[in-house]
């Protein structure tokens, strides 16, 4: 008897301080859609296995907005901020890319900071800033935490454009603001981390 009571205890101690096996994990739905593109190109179902691999690829490019989007910076003391936004825009409209966008306020002045990468359309945008014409007539250059940039502001209103490492366009403008606010807002961006970028 004494023996069973012993050999109760034992276990019920095992059970109490063995850790629980972790749960397996949840395969990433960027695979698992590939996965199943797959098994449908082998069973020659091949609009399937195209669509499964066209929405693997908008998951690629959701996940690669996300990153972009915590880029967005914090609001400054005294301002408030909605939640970041990030977007992708499909192939067949206006070239396709990848936007993250973020609105900062404070009484009646508002900033909004946009980025955007993965654009056709971005690199005409660039070779346009890197013409001293078009910058001339666009606002005046300067530096902003390394990265060439273009302001322009007037009537209490205005943007600032920033390319960083020709794939990014960084644009910050507002209504109701001082340059002085756009430029710390500029400066308030991580842009050496946004061109670390993969």
């Amino acid at each position: 008897m004494v023996s069973k009571i012993c050999t109760v205890a034992v276990l019920l101690c095992l059970f109490t301080f063995t850790p629980s096996l972790p749960r397996a994990e949840e395969k990433d739905p960027v695979i698992q859609t590939i996965e199943q593109a797959l098994a449908e190109y082998k069973k020659q179902n091949y609009s399937n296995a195209a669509t499964s691999l066209d929405y693997a690829s908008q998951l690629i490019r959701q996940k690669k907005g996300d990153a972009l989007g915590a880029f967005l910076p914090e609001p400054m003391e005294g301002w408030t901020a909605n939640e970041s936004k990030s977007q992708v825009t499909a192939a067949s409209l206006f070239g396709g890319g990848l936007t993250a966008a973020r609105e900062y306020t404070k009484d009646d002045t508002r900033i909004q900071i946009e980025i955007v990468t993965d654009s056709p359309l971005l690199q005409p945008m660039i070779m346009m800033f890197s013409n001293p014409i078009f910058a001339a007539s666009a606002g005046r250059f300067e530096l902003i935490n390394g990265y060439k940039g273009i302001i322009k502001h007037q009537n209490n209103s205005g943007d600032i454009n920033i390319v960083v490492n020709n794939r990014f366009l960084v644009t910050v403008k507002g209504r109701n603001v001082t340059e002085e606010e756009l430029v710390g807002y500029a400066k308030h961006i991580d842009l050496k981390g946004i061109a670390n970028l993969p």
